[in-house]
């Protein structure tokens, strides 16, 4: 196999995502393994009461082995059963929607300080004109505070997060901006399920009701759409960030850490040779000498 000639650049990335989309993904795949087994189940255990020919009017210890006698007193029969059942699919697609959610806001609470800290000038409208790396290899030990920002970005409703993310990289994905509306549907849901047992926050906190709230309805098709607008907002931010403010700057950051473990006597092409045997660990795809040479000569030189 010929070996790489990739040049390092940069402001150029040679990967098409961040470490932070993968991490993104990974949760996704998770999830999604999770969820299938459930699916299936629901699917085997309707298609096994149909099979034993089981009637809606049938005692459910006809065709369910319960632990404890009480559990079973809370059916009056397979009917009954089957809509608590119906009821736990909302609630595992409710919840779903908590964690699909929630898998949204990490990557951005990463993903944007990663890119503001690479491409710092950028809130002062100078992008890719200040290096972060230079700034952590000459400046203090913590030298970044972007907290405000971040949360800006992934607190509130989804028109302010956009907006403050517009603010701070001076441009938006179109997808995000196509489907704040959607976004915000997802923050709403997420929100009454965390806070109110799925119900809404503010009615269910009336003083002086006993009466519970129905709860929200989400059927599997409608978490799948939501699932596949989260999956393409976050890919279309990977997309932006990646290849117009982080660039390189994730694998500059890990020969930033490894530096100080490596021999300055030698020549720079040594440490080419101890960066292409490491990054590897770092999550990156083999490299070639050329790029860790390049790369080597980037960041000695700022």
């Amino acid at each position: 196999m010929a070996s790489s000639t990739y040049q390092f650049q940069r402001w150029s990335p040679r990967s098409k995502t961040s470490w932070a989309w993968r991490v993104f993904k990974k949760h996704n795949v998770e999830f999604q393994r999770m969820y299938s087994t459930f699916d299936t189940a629901r699917k085997f255990t309707y298609k096994n009461l149909g099979t034993t020919g089981a009637q809606l009017t049938d005692s459910p210890t006809k065709h369910f082995k319960f632990e404890r006698a009480w559990e079973a007193e809370q059916f009056s029969d397979v009917g009954d059963w089957t809509t608590a059942f119906n009821d736990l699919e909302n609630w595992v697609n409710l919840n779903a929607l908590v964690a699909i959610s929630s898998n949204l806001e990490t990557y951005m609470a990463t993903i944007i300080p990663l890119a503001l800290e690479s491409d710092v000038g950028v809130i002062f409208g100078t992008s890719q004109r200040i290096d972060g790396i230079e700034i952590l290899k000459h400046g203090k030990e913590k030298p970044f505070n972007f907290d405000e920002i971040v949360t800006s970005c992934t607190k509130g409703t989804w028109d302010s997060r956009a907006s403050a993310y517009e603010r701070a990289f001076g441009n938006i994905p179109k997808y995000l901006k196509n489907n704040l509306s959607d976004l915000d549907k997802i923050r709403n849901i997420r929100n009454n399920v965390a806070h109110a047992f799925g119900r809404d926050i503010d009615e269910s906190r009336r003083k002086g009701e006993l009466t519970t709230l129905p709860i929200e309805r989400i059927t599997r098709q409608r978490l799948m759409k939501y699932q596949s607008i989260v999956w393409k907002t976050a890919k279309s931010i990977d997309v932006h960030l990646q290849n117009f403010h982080i660039g390189e700057y994730q694998a500059v950051l890990f020969y930033h850490s490894l530096y100080p473990s490596l021999n300055h006597h030698v020549h720079p092409s040594m440490r080419a040779v101890e960066l292409k045997k490491k990054i590897g660990q770092f999550g990156e795809a083999p490299v070639g000498k050329d790029f860790c040479k390049g790369l080597v000569e980037y960041y000695e030189n700022i």
